[in-house]
């Protein structure tokens, strides 16, 4: 008996606690009542259900990046006063030497990655791909980025940006002048440069995060 009282007290030490729930801190609920709206008329406005809007206000459900936008349109504040850790979107990859792609509206994994502290409501991610940037940006490095130059300007040059071209590549280069007006030099670090280029847009890295 005392022998089968030890391996029961046995089971019970080898238990673990139950992990509390995790939470999801926010301040909808305090923009919402600042503007005088109901949990009903929000949770219509941003197409939630009541009980939904309520879990999230409360931190216990964790609002999606599209809920986050809908509260932000709807409460007129930016996503970051809404909650600070709002996830930034991977919009795709790019090409530290060869091609890449940005997913269209609606497609792609729909990963997200961490927040930066001076991330804006635009700040966007891609994953690099490629090796021709080692040393600044190496494989399957995240990159954010957030406003978007069409066409690049000036105040891009000798800066590392994530660019897209004409024949649709999407690659992360440092950007200088071309020899042909309206065309730049793409810059690499351990490959040869693509001269004279026709870049459509270009976006400064601002920030970037090792794998």
């Amino acid at each position: 008996m005392g022998r089968q009282g030890n391996l029961d007290q046995a089971a019970v030490d080898g238990m673990s606690a139950p992990k509390p729930a995790q939470r999801y801190p926010n301040e909808i609920r305090r923009y919402r009542l600042e503007a005088s709206l109901t949990l009903e008329q929000l949770a219509e406005r941003v197409n939630l259900s009541i009980s939904q809007v309520s879990r999230i206000e409360r931190g216990e459900r964790q609002p999606t990046l599209a809920d986050l936008r809908l509260f932000s349109k709807v409460l007129k504040k930016p996503i970051s006063a809404l909650v600070a850790s709002a996830p930034v979107m991977v919009v795709g990859f790019v090409g530290a030497g060869g091609e890449g792609v940005l997913y269209a509206e609606g497609q792609g994994p729909h990963e997200v990655v961490e927040r930066p502290s001076d991330a804006s409501d635009d700040t966007v991610a891609v994953v690099v791909k490629g090796d021709s940037m080692t040393g600044t940006a190496d494989d399957g490095w995240t990159l954010y980025y957030d406003e978007v130059r069409t066409p690049p300007l000036d105040d891009l040059l000798g800066l590392l940006c994530v660019v897209g071209l004409d024949d649709g590549r999407i690659l992360v280069k440092r950007l200088q002048r071309g020899r042909r007006r309206g065309r730049f030099d793409l810059y690499s670090n351990n490959t040869k440069p693509l001269l004279d280029q026709e870049v459509e847009w270009a976006a400064k890295v601002t920030w970037i995060k090792p794998r």
